[in-house]
């Protein structure tokens, strides 16, 4: 089946509320909406995600001009041909990579509608029957922390992850305020985005953080640190994931050979695709590396793709940020997902589950 057209639209829609992290605060996502169409009228669905105000739009001009030209005409299921014209279309940077993965999900979307199953099946199948979530708070104080995810506690959800800044002392009273709030009940993840300079600066932090039982320590180090981050798993307790240190299987590799990671946080959207992402799952789980699975936060669309990831792996121990769409205030596709008592349910419909509503796409295009 031919491909007759691919086009991307700019979008911007509102957070339901403002998060404000390591890169500061976010008030609403600009992303990017990928639609490949076909010749018996079928469409694909694909979402550009990623934290950086301003490329959504510049990813989407870059489709049109540079991707569109390189696939229309190929058969949808000639998916290493075409995600290999992608890539080449693409040789300019790494924040590419979501314009890749929004590609490789519309073909992929496309094919299972095609074949009438959803995308996991395309995967391999279904090997989970639910997902452990974890939702994110805002950098606050520690009363407003603990406020924020007792919204979350009473929702169902039963893990949080805690966004660090350079002020230790702050991070280690959020995360005591919260055992002390939810006792053992709540997971606790810590995320450091880079805060700590030094292996023995990131050593020292973590320690203190050991006595409250966190589910894990998120990227400590600069991503390239590689030595530093060994260093701190052996120097610790508290398991280490590292996050921007991989996007892409040849970093995962790094990161695998030289012992840097207890947990690897994976995109769809940073590793260019849903089955990249899964390669990375594939290779971490042959070094006895575990996975989460992690969020830009995503849309609707994207949110899916990492969902079908999510379920189509064997093992998903931790708690994962497959949830973006909930920190959105609208959205500009229906989707299939279900939250159950703060698990992920599998989603069920062909594709990746996802229709454009294209009244509220007019609504927040730009």
């Amino acid at each position: 089946m031919r491909i007759t057209h691919l086009t991307a639209t700019p979008y911007r829609v509102p957070r339901r509320s403002v998060m404000t992290s390591a890169l500061g605060e976010q008030h609403w996502s600009e992303y990017g909406l990928v639609r490949l169409g076909l010749e018996d009228g079928t469409e694909g669905i694909g979402e550009i995600s990623l934290i950086w105000h301003g490329d959504g739009a510049r990813l989407c001009t870059l489709v049109d001009d540079l991707v569109a030209p390189v696939v229309v005409g190929a058969d949808v299921f000639e998916y290493t041909r075409i995600v290999g014209a992608v890539r080449r279309a693409f040789e300019f940077g790494r924040h590419s990579q979501t314009a890749v993965a929004a590609v490789e999900m519309a073909v992929l979307d496309a094919q299972g509608k095609l074949l009438g199953r959803p995308v996991v099946d395309l995967l391999g199948g279904r090997s989970l029957d639910r997902v452990r979530l974890s939702m994110s708070l805002s950098i606050a104080a520690a009363r407003e922390c603990v406020r924020e995810a007792a919204g979350y506690v009473d929702a169902g959800f039963t893990a949080v992850k805690v966004k660090a800044h350079r002020d230790a002392d702050h991070l280690v009273a959020t995360v005591a305020a919260l055992r002390k709030e939810f006792g053992d009940d709540l997971g606790i993840r810590v995320d450091l985005n880079m805060a700590c300079v030094t292996a023995k600066e990131a050593v020292r932090t973590i320690r203190r953080l050991e006595g409250y039982d966190v589910l894990s320590v998120e990227q400590p180090l600069h991503p390239d640190d590689h030595d530093g981050l060994a260093l701190v798993r052996e120097r610790t307790d508290a398991p280490v994931m590292v996050d921007e240190s991989v996007w892409t299987p040849e970093d995962a590799r790094a990161v695998l050979a030289r012992g840097a990671a207890d947990f690897i946080n994976v995109y769809v959207a940073e590793s260019g695709g849903i089955r990249p992402a899964r390669l990375i799952a594939e290779m971490a789980a042959l070094h006895h590396v575990g996975i989460a699975i992690g969020s830009m936060p995503e849309t609707g669309a994207g949110t899916s793709a990492a969902a079908h990831l999510a379920f189509s792996l064997p093992r998903l121990e931790h708690p994962s940020d497959v949830a973006g769409w909930l920190y959105h205030a609208d959205d500009v596709v229906s989707t299939d997902l279900e939250i159950a008592d703060g698990h992920l349910l599998p989603p069920t419909r062909p594709g990746l589950g996802i229709d454009v509503d294209e009244e509220r796409l007019e609504r927040h295009a730009i």
